[in-house]
């Protein structure tokens, strides 16, 4: 075989490699997610665009159950349709007063996937997010690399929703 012959088969074969299109895809592994809880914003703004955003949920997956942990404060607002609400109540310094009962409620339940909608670190929900899952998704920040096994990158962009958007693609 001559040189120019090898060249080519390399050539070609180079370009086969390029073809190759990976995209991460937790809904298309062979498992479904079957449990999943979604840590809403403590912020009221951004806790209306996050609840504008999930409004569209992929509710269509059979045998996937919601749980979501929302500021009871915004629970007037919230309109989800299928999952189980989990409130939290804050007080005037903005702590958690029943964070006990929802950690012993939420702890029996095996999450395959937690996800943390919270833009910013919010040390009050450190507690939900280090739950034992599978896989755990937030937004980066200063603590990010310690919570999640996938994060989001929004620090170019700066636009929330388009995160928001991001994660709905994964579930």
């Amino acid at each position: 075989m001559t040189i120019k012959s090898i060249k080519k088969i390399f050539k070609n074969f180079s370009k086969e490699q390029r073809k190759i299109n990976s995209k991460i895809s937790i809904s298309n592994k062979p498992t479904q997610p079957k449990t999943v809880l979604i840590i809403f914003p403590i912020d009221k703004d951004f806790f209306r665009v996050a609840s504008y955003t999930y409004r569209n949920l992929p509710y269509n997956k059979n045998h996937t159950i919601f749980h979501y942990i929302i500021n009871d404060d915004f629970s007037d607002s919230f309109s989800l349709r299928k999952g189980e609400i989990h409130k939290i109540e804050l007080d005037k310094k903005m702590n958690i007063i029943n964070k006990n009962i929802l950690l012993s409620t939420l702890k029996d339940i095996n999450f395959d996937i937690i996800i943390d909608l919270n833009i910013n670190y919010e040390p009050k929900i450190e507690d939900f997010i280090t739950q034992k899952s599978n896989y755990k998704i937030g937004f980066k920040h200063k603590k990010s690399d310690s919570f999640y096994n996938v994060q989001i990158d929004i620090s170019k962009c700066r636009v929330a929703e388009k995160g928001y958007q991001k994660i709905v693609e994964l579930i």
